[in-house]
Protein backbone atom coordinates (compact mmCIF):
# COMPACT_ATOMS: atom_id res chain seq x y z
CA UNK A 1 0.00 0.00 0.00
CA UNK A 2 2.84 2.35 1.00
CA UNK A 3 4.82 1.34 -2.05
CA UNK A 4 1.87 2.14 -4.30
CA UNK A 5 1.45 5.53 -2.66
CA UNK A 6 5.17 6.33 -3.10
CA UNK A 7 5.01 5.32 -6.74
CA UNK A 8 2.06 7.65 -7.29
CA UNK A 9 3.96 10.50 -5.64
CA UNK A 10 6.98 9.91 -7.87
CA UNK A 11 4.77 9.88 -10.96
CA UNK A 12 3.07 13.10 -9.83
CA UNK A 13 6.40 14.81 -9.27
CA UNK A 14 7.65 13.69 -12.69
CA UNK A 15 4.48 14.96 -14.32
CA UNK A 16 4.84 18.29 -12.50
CA UNK A 17 8.45 18.64 -13.64
CA UNK A 18 7.52 17.87 -17.23
CA UNK A 19 4.65 20.37 -17.08
CA UNK A 20 6.91 23.10 -15.73
CA UNK A 21 9.51 22.39 -18.42
CA UNK A 22 6.85 22.53 -21.11
CA UNK A 23 5.47 25.78 -19.73
CA UNK A 24 8.98 27.27 -19.62
CA UNK A 25 9.58 26.35 -23.27
CA UNK A 26 6.16 27.71 -24.22
CA UNK A 27 6.78 31.01 -22.43
CA UNK A 28 10.16 31.41 -24.12
CA UNK A 29 8.66 30.73 -27.53
CA UNK A 30 5.70 33.02 -27.00
CA UNK A 31 7.86 35.80 -25.57
CA UNK A 32 10.12 35.66 -28.60
CA UNK A 33 7.11 35.50 -30.89
CA UNK A 34 5.51 38.47 -29.15
CA UNK A 35 8.74 40.46 -29.48
CA UNK A 36 9.10 39.77 -33.18
CA UNK A 37 5.39 40.42 -33.70
CA UNK A 38 5.58 43.82 -32.00
CA UNK A 39 8.80 44.50 -33.92
CA UNK A 40 6.97 43.77 -37.18
CA UNK A 41 3.89 45.78 -36.20
CA UNK A 42 6.03 48.83 -35.47
CA UNK A 43 7.87 48.41 -38.77
CA UNK A 44 4.60 48.07 -40.63
CA UNK A 45 3.27 51.15 -38.85
CA UNK A 46 6.04 53.21 -40.44
CA UNK A 47 5.37 51.99 -43.96
CA UNK A 48 4.83 54.87 -46.34
CA UNK A 49 1.08 55.32 -46.67
CA UNK A 50 0.13 53.36 -43.53
CA UNK A 51 1.29 56.42 -41.65
CA UNK A 52 -1.86 58.19 -42.71
CA UNK A 53 -4.40 55.49 -42.00
CA UNK A 54 -3.97 53.91 -38.56
CA UNK A 55 -5.53 55.40 -35.44
CA UNK A 56 -3.08 55.54 -32.53
CA UNK A 57 -2.51 57.36 -29.29
CA UNK A 58 -1.91 61.11 -29.46
CA UNK A 59 -0.41 63.76 -27.24
CA UNK A 60 -3.61 63.94 -25.20
CA UNK A 61 -5.04 60.79 -23.63
CA UNK A 62 -6.65 58.65 -26.32
CA UNK A 63 -8.79 55.51 -25.67
CA UNK A 64 -6.58 52.45 -25.31
CA UNK A 65 -8.25 50.69 -28.23
CA UNK A 66 -6.42 53.10 -30.49
CA UNK A 67 -3.03 51.69 -29.48
CA UNK A 68 -3.73 48.04 -30.41
CA UNK A 69 -2.34 46.96 -27.02
CA UNK A 70 -4.71 44.00 -26.85
CA UNK A 71 -3.11 42.47 -29.94
CA UNK A 72 0.52 43.38 -29.26
CA UNK A 73 0.80 42.20 -25.65
CA UNK A 74 1.74 38.65 -24.59
CA UNK A 75 -0.99 36.01 -24.33
CA UNK A 76 0.91 34.18 -21.59
CA UNK A 77 2.72 35.46 -18.52
CA UNK A 78 6.41 36.06 -19.16
CA UNK A 79 7.25 34.77 -15.68
CA UNK A 80 5.08 31.71 -15.01
CA UNK A 81 3.31 30.88 -18.28
CA UNK A 82 -0.24 31.45 -17.03
CA UNK A 83 -2.63 33.01 -19.62
CA UNK A 84 -2.82 36.79 -19.24
CA UNK A 85 -5.92 38.92 -18.80
CA UNK A 86 -6.40 42.32 -20.36
CA UNK A 87 -7.57 44.53 -17.49
CA UNK A 88 -6.78 47.69 -15.57
CA UNK A 89 -4.50 46.84 -12.62
CA UNK A 90 -5.19 48.37 -9.24
CA UNK A 91 -3.78 51.89 -9.05
CA UNK A 92 -3.44 52.13 -12.83
CA UNK A 93 -5.59 53.83 -15.45
CA UNK A 94 -4.80 51.77 -18.55
CA UNK A 95 -5.54 48.23 -19.61
CA UNK A 96 -2.51 45.96 -19.28
CA UNK A 97 -1.79 42.29 -19.90
CA UNK A 98 -1.85 40.90 -16.36
CA UNK A 99 -0.98 37.35 -15.30
CA UNK A 100 -4.13 35.39 -14.44
CA UNK A 101 -2.36 33.66 -11.56
CA UNK A 102 -3.11 35.68 -8.39
CA UNK A 103 0.10 34.49 -6.71
CA UNK A 104 2.14 35.86 -9.61
CA UNK A 105 0.21 38.88 -10.90
CA UNK A 106 3.00 39.95 -13.26
CA UNK A 107 2.05 42.99 -15.36
CA UNK A 108 3.40 43.28 -18.91
CA UNK A 109 3.97 46.89 -19.90
CA UNK A 110 4.03 47.66 -23.63
CA UNK A 111 6.13 50.70 -24.48
CA UNK A 112 7.09 52.62 -27.65
CA UNK A 113 10.11 51.44 -29.64
CA UNK A 114 13.18 53.64 -30.04
CA UNK A 115 14.62 54.21 -33.52
CA UNK A 116 18.08 55.70 -33.98
CA UNK A 117 19.59 56.92 -37.23
CA UNK A 118 22.46 58.82 -38.79
CA UNK A 119 22.47 61.35 -41.61
CA UNK A 120 26.09 61.06 -42.69
CA UNK A 121 27.67 63.51 -45.11
CA UNK A 122 30.97 63.88 -46.95
CA UNK A 123 31.98 66.98 -48.91
CA UNK A 124 28.42 68.24 -49.32
CA UNK A 125 27.02 64.84 -50.27
CA UNK A 126 24.68 62.73 -48.14
CA UNK A 127 24.93 58.97 -47.63
CA UNK A 128 21.81 57.07 -48.71
CA UNK A 129 20.99 53.37 -48.55
CA UNK A 130 18.51 51.50 -50.71
CA UNK A 131 16.48 49.19 -48.49
CA UNK A 132 16.87 45.47 -49.12
CA UNK A 133 14.20 44.52 -46.58
CA UNK A 134 10.54 45.25 -45.97
CA UNK A 135 8.87 47.56 -45.30
CA UNK A 136 9.49 49.76 -48.33
CA UNK A 137 12.03 47.47 -49.96
CA UNK A 138 13.76 49.29 -52.82
CA UNK A 139 13.17 52.73 -51.32
CA UNK A 140 15.94 55.02 -50.10
CA UNK A 141 16.83 56.48 -46.73
CA UNK A 142 19.60 57.21 -44.27
CA UNK A 143 20.96 54.53 -41.93
CA UNK A 144 18.54 53.79 -39.10
CA UNK A 145 17.08 50.99 -37.04
CA UNK A 146 15.91 49.81 -33.62
CA UNK A 147 18.01 50.62 -30.56
CA UNK A 148 19.37 47.47 -28.92
CA UNK A 149 19.59 46.68 -25.21
CA UNK A 150 22.80 47.93 -23.62
CA UNK A 151 23.35 50.73 -26.16
CA UNK A 152 23.20 54.49 -25.86
CA UNK A 153 21.29 56.21 -28.66
CA UNK A 154 24.57 57.40 -30.22
CA UNK A 155 26.10 53.93 -30.05
CA UNK A 156 23.02 52.48 -31.69
CA UNK A 157 23.08 55.04 -34.48
CA UNK A 158 26.78 54.31 -35.11
CA UNK A 159 26.10 50.56 -35.18
CA UNK A 160 23.26 50.96 -37.68
CA UNK A 161 25.56 53.05 -39.91
CA UNK A 162 28.13 50.25 -39.88
CA UNK A 163 25.59 47.47 -40.43
CA UNK A 164 23.77 49.13 -43.33
CA UNK A 165 26.55 51.05 -45.07
CA UNK A 166 29.87 49.66 -43.79
CA UNK A 167 30.80 53.11 -42.50
CA UNK A 168 32.62 53.50 -39.19
CA UNK A 169 31.37 56.40 -37.09
CA UNK A 170 32.64 57.69 -33.75
CA UNK A 171 29.52 57.92 -31.53
CA UNK A 172 30.97 60.90 -29.66
CA UNK A 173 30.97 62.93 -32.89
CA UNK A 174 27.28 62.46 -33.59
CA UNK A 175 25.17 65.60 -33.22
CA UNK A 176 21.48 65.33 -32.40
CA UNK A 177 19.48 66.66 -35.32
CA UNK A 178 15.85 65.51 -35.04
CA UNK A 179 13.42 63.88 -32.62
CA UNK A 180 10.21 62.40 -34.04
CA UNK A 181 7.32 61.21 -31.86
CA UNK A 182 5.09 58.91 -33.87
CA UNK A 183 1.63 58.37 -32.39
CA UNK A 184 2.84 56.71 -29.21
CA UNK A 185 4.40 53.84 -31.19
CA UNK A 186 7.92 55.11 -31.89
CA UNK A 187 10.45 57.66 -30.72
CA UNK A 188 13.04 58.43 -33.39
CA UNK A 189 16.37 60.09 -32.61
CA UNK A 190 18.31 61.17 -35.70
CA UNK A 191 21.91 62.38 -35.62
CA UNK A 192 24.20 64.00 -38.16
CA UNK A 193 27.92 63.47 -38.73
CA UNK A 194 30.53 64.61 -41.25
CA UNK A 195 32.63 61.66 -42.40
CA UNK A 196 36.40 61.64 -42.93
CA UNK A 197 36.19 59.72 -46.22
CA UNK A 198 33.67 58.33 -48.70
CA UNK A 199 34.43 54.64 -48.14
CA UNK A 200 31.37 52.42 -47.79
CA UNK A 201 30.11 48.88 -48.34
CA UNK A 202 26.47 47.83 -48.53
CA UNK A 203 25.39 45.56 -45.68
CA UNK A 204 22.82 42.73 -45.87
CA UNK A 205 19.90 45.13 -45.32
CA UNK A 206 20.98 47.44 -48.16
CA UNK A 207 20.84 46.59 -51.85
CA UNK A 208 22.79 49.75 -52.75
CA UNK A 209 24.62 52.58 -50.99
CA UNK A 210 25.80 55.86 -52.45
CA UNK A 211 26.69 59.47 -51.73
CA UNK A 212 24.24 61.89 -53.32
CA UNK A 213 24.50 65.69 -53.73
CA UNK A 214 21.77 67.49 -51.81
CA UNK A 215 20.07 68.65 -54.99
CA UNK A 216 19.96 65.09 -56.37
CA UNK A 217 18.18 63.39 -53.45
CA UNK A 218 15.42 61.15 -54.88
CA UNK A 219 12.66 62.71 -52.81
CA UNK A 220 9.89 60.70 -54.49
CA UNK A 221 11.71 57.43 -53.76
CA UNK A 222 12.35 57.88 -50.03
CA UNK A 223 11.07 55.14 -47.73
CA UNK A 224 9.22 57.01 -44.98
CA UNK A 225 7.81 60.47 -44.29
CA UNK A 226 10.28 60.76 -41.41
CA UNK A 227 13.16 60.29 -43.85
CA UNK A 228 11.89 63.29 -45.79
CA UNK A 229 11.58 65.31 -42.58
CA UNK A 230 15.09 64.39 -41.46
CA UNK A 231 16.79 65.09 -44.79
CA UNK A 232 14.97 68.39 -45.26
CA UNK A 233 16.10 69.54 -41.83
CA UNK A 234 19.64 68.27 -42.37
CA UNK A 235 19.84 70.23 -45.61
CA UNK A 236 18.57 73.37 -43.87
CA UNK A 237 21.16 72.91 -41.08
CA UNK A 238 24.14 71.81 -43.20
CA UNK A 239 25.94 75.16 -42.90
CA UNK A 240 25.04 75.68 -39.24
CA UNK A 241 27.81 74.79 -36.76
CA UNK A 242 25.44 73.67 -34.02
CA UNK A 243 22.14 72.43 -35.48
CA UNK A 244 18.77 73.41 -34.09
CA UNK A 245 17.12 70.18 -32.96
CA UNK A 246 13.94 69.55 -34.91
CA UNK A 247 11.05 68.08 -32.90
CA UNK A 248 7.97 66.82 -34.68
CA UNK A 249 4.97 64.85 -33.42
CA UNK A 250 2.38 62.98 -35.46
CA UNK A 251 -0.77 61.74 -33.74
CA UNK A 252 -4.48 61.12 -34.06
CA UNK A 253 -6.77 63.69 -32.46
CA UNK A 254 -9.85 62.79 -30.41
CA UNK A 255 -12.03 63.28 -33.49
CA UNK A 256 -9.96 60.73 -35.45
CA UNK A 257 -7.96 63.12 -37.64
CA UNK A 258 -4.21 62.95 -38.25
CA UNK A 259 -2.22 65.92 -37.07
CA UNK A 260 1.44 66.88 -37.28
CA UNK A 261 2.85 69.40 -34.84
CA UNK A 262 6.27 70.93 -34.35
CA UNK A 263 7.64 70.08 -30.93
Amino acid sequence: MVLGFQTSVVKLRCSTMLYRAAVSMLVSTLSASAFHSSHYVVSQFCRSGCFHQRACIGVTRIPLASTSTSTSGPSFCEKCGTPTQLRIPEGDERERHVCGNPTCGHISYQNPKVIVGTIATYQDKVLLCQRNIEPCKGKWGYCQGFLELGETSRQGAARETWEEAGVTVDPSKLELLSIFNLAGMQIQMIYRVELENDTFKAGPESSDVKFVPWDEIPWDELAFPTVVWGLEHARAMKDVATPVVQERTKFVTMDGKWKVEEG
